[in-house]
């Protein structure tokens, strides 16, 4: 199915050693684009992939308008990423993941929004989500009152709005001329979305439309063990999020005062805030280091906003603190076993027995631990004798001495 006219809208699709979602996504676009009122062509660009991918895309060739792109070896997600929308030859440009999916009436209308406004160089909206393997929706990712257009170079607008709404520029349908002026590009210290959010934005006319036209999925196959940037990419990302935000107020010129400056940096932090919140409770949900998570609501702490937390900090922090205990690399270099002396409930007993990578033994006194080499030594605060332990002494024999007190002051219990 090919034409010898360009086509008006370019699907892009990236994708790498992923062949069973791809094929769940044409199978879709089968559908979805069945009735498509405008020309289309799906580019994809398959990153090196050694599984089936190849075969998959050949089995869709004679359904949809598919121009197939291989490289040689695996180049990276992003470059991948720039390359496909680089390939694109439509008027307009949308991207879709190979996990996720579309709706054709809806592309096909904010199509239509484009072609009717010339001024138009990006349209941007929420997204779905939905469970395929429970067959249930999960809402949408963020929301707008209505249609938001914001004017050629009114960056403190987008800004506004962006900040108001927690709106994340993701989801797009783009000019590919605004896209070859823009050369838009991923890098470590602002987000992208932002940062091509604002570049677009010099360009022509930006509008958040308030219905979506994506579906990300959550979840596809019961069995299925696939990893999602942005699931991953929200836990850690916060610092990025504050980078585009702040190249944001950048581009929004040198004109504004400083109390303005101080009022967009705290609404900055605010925003960032509720992603840090939703980074921990990710973390403490699926168990990520315990350290880590409360190192990172001790930051929510410090800009204010403790009350997101999804547990409270004192239940972190003795999270953090039996971690500590168990999986420190200095306590626990060239050791064998983990003695703990003192009281220690039975149900901490089991965890600890459960999570440490040596054996672990309760002491209720000081018996035999003179004798003790290449061990942890853990003191619990009711051991009062074992208190006074000598530490240099103890050390010459690989024993290593961990006072109940002295995590409680470092966590902050």
């Amino acid at each position: 199915m090919t034409s010898s006219l360009a086509p008006q809208v370019s699907f892009c699709i990236p994708t790498y050693n992923r062949c069973r979602y791809l094929a769940s996504l044409l199978e879709s676009l089968v559908v979805q684009l069945a009735d498509f009122p405008y020309s289309f062509e799906l580019v994809i660009a398959d990153n090196g992939s050694t599984d089936q991918t190849a075969a998959t895309i050949a089995a869709f060739a004679d359904r949809l308008p598919i121009r197939a792109l291989r490289h040689a070896s695996n180049i990276g997600g992003y470059a991948n990423w720039q390359f496909v929308l680089s390939q694109a030859a439509g008027r307009y440009v949308v991207y879709v993941a190979d996990d996720d999916s579309i709706l054709g009436d809806q592309v096909a209308s904010a199509v239509a929004k484009m072609d009717a406004d010339p001024e138009l160089a990006v349209v941007y909206a929420p997204w779905l989500l939905f469970d395929l393997v429970a067959q249930q929706s999960q809402g949408q990712f963020f929301t707008v009152p209505h249609d938001l257009r914001i004017e050629r170079n009114e960056h403190g607008q987008l800004l506004d709005h962006i900040l108001r709404h927690h709106i994340f520029p993701e989801i797009q349908i783009i000019r590919r001329d605004v896209l070859q002026a823009t050369m838009p590009r991923v890098n470590e210290h602002a987000f992208f979305a932002f940062v091509h959010a604002a570049d677009y934005l010099r360009q022509g006319a930006v509008l958040i439309q308030q219905d979506p036209f994506y579906v990300s999925i959550t979840r596809y196959f019961a069995d299925e063990s696939r990893e999602q940037i942005g699931n991953s990419e929200v836990e850690h990302a916060w610092d990025r999020y504050r980078g585009g935000l702040e190249y944001m107020i950048a581009r929004t010129g040198v004109d504004i005062t400083a109390e303005e400056r101080f009022g967009l940096h705290a609404r900055i932090n605010q925003m960032i805030a509720s992603r840090m919140a939703v980074a921990i409770r990710l973390r403490h949900a699926g168990k990520r280091s315990a350290i880590d998570t409360y190192y990172l609501a001790m930051r929510l702490r410090g800009l204010g906003y403790e009350k997101l937390l999804p547990a409270p900090l004192a239940t972190l922090a003795s999270e953090a603190m039996v971690e500590f205990v168990l999986r420190d690399g200095e306590i626990h270099r060239g050791v064998r076993q983990l003695i703990c002396v003192g009281t220690t409930p039975r149900e901490e007993r089991d965890y600890l027995v459960r999570q440490a990578r040596v054996p672990v033994e309760f002491l209720t006194d000081l018996q035999r631990c003179e004798h003790l080499s290449d061990a942890v030594l853990f003191i619990r605060d009711d051991a009062v004798k074992a208190q006074h332990l000598d530490s240099v002494e103890a050390a010459a024999r690989n024993v290593r001495i961990v006072r109940e007190r002295d995590l409680a002051d470092k966590f902050g219990l």
